[in-house]
């Protein structure tokens, strides 16, 4: 019910808590007990004589109504569901998914408790100070595709945090999103496929938004939002336009996996660069020299011979910064 009438009110016309309750079905005490917890999240709704309710201004929610508002899309992030707190919103999303909800189903959270990255690692998600999502996903693919979906995610969020924030985001191959050399993004994508064909994929995503420090060897590598932009970074603005990125993504995938590389490799941090390939059998350095169709990376070791690294195989890390 908080969500519906926060809905109402973000047309920007004052409405009378007795419309509210008529056409939520409750009682008015029900509506004033709504209106009090959007004010205690933040939003400013001034009680107009004999109007009713009007809201003034909106902080920097997650909500799925202030996500929802202009949002230009067919499916990505319809439905949207907002959590105020989750354990994952990749373990959220996967439970919704296997009870069938469709391709573009947006889970985003203030906070998580036991955020996951690639290899197992833990993704730090303090409450308020960043985007914490999942995408669910549908594609008609073999197995092999996810790959590729990998790569199509990482370019929507860079497009998206180069278009809301105007900084230049790039992708360390294969998904982090990275400025100035620093890291803000990260991924974790999951599917449910058998042999032949994928059921679904829940596309997980950490960005550093609010955060104004980071502790330990961390702080050499990670950066936030606010940092790089010197301002307070509008969180739904950015998950707006991830959505919408992925759309257009999406749409460039359909042309092609030659068409979809071909601007992957234009967002890329790692091409060109110096890096250090890790892998559970050993270890060697080269420089990154390509990105394949298939999204594995082409590095030339320091003997000169070509190597292909598949992402799921290894990591990746800069030896001359975070490549």
């Amino acid at each position: 019910m908080t969500e519906e009438i926060l809905t109402r009110l973000l047309s920007g016309e004052a409405v009378s808590g007795q419309t509210l309750s008529e056409e939520l079905g409750v009682t008015r005490a029900a509506v004033w007990k709504q209106i009090g917890q959007l004010r205690e999240l933040g939003f400013d709704i001034e009680a107009c004589g004999g109007q009713g309710y009007r809201l003034v201004s909106v902080p920097d929610s997650l909500m799925a109504p202030v996500i929802a508002r202009g949002l230009n899309t067919k499916w990505a992030g319809k439905p949207i569901i907002y959590l105020r707190s989750v354990d994952s919103t990749n373990r959220y999303a996967r439970a919704l998914a296997a009870d069938g909800a469709g391709q573009g189903t947006l889970v985003v959270a203030d906070e998580q408790t036991a955020g996951r990255g690639r290899r197992g690692r833990g993704w730090l998600s303090p409450a308020g100070e960043g985007i914490f999502m999942t995408l669910i996903l549908r594609p008609q693919a073999h197995p092999s595709h996810v790959a590729q979906l990998s790569l199509q995610t990482a370019m929507a969020v860079a497009r998206a945090v180069s278009r809301v924030c105007e900084i230049d985001a790039r992708i360390k191959w294969p998904n982090d999103i990275v400025c100035n050399g620093k890291k803000v993004c990260g991924m974790l994508l999951e599917m449910n496929a058998d042999e032949q064909s994928v059921h679904d994929v829940v596309a997980g995503i950490g960005i550093n938004v609010h955060q104004k420090a980071f502790e330990g060897d961390i702080a050499k590598t990670a950066s936030s939002l606010d940092l790089l932009t010197g301002r307070s970074v509008r969180r739904a603005d950015v998950v707006r336009a991830f959505l919408e990125e992925y759309e257009v993504v999406d749409e460039l995938a359909k042309q092609g996996s030659e068409a979809l590389m071909n601007v992957y490799r234009q967002h890329s941090a790692t091409l060109g660069q110096r890096v250090q390939v890790i892998s559970a059998t050993g270890s060697f350095t080269g420089t990154a020299k390509a990105v394949t169709d298939s999204g594995s990376l082409i590095v030339t070791d320091d003997d000169g011979q070509d190597r292909e690294v598949l992402a799921a195989d290894v990591s990746v890390r800069g030896l001359m910064g975070y490549a």
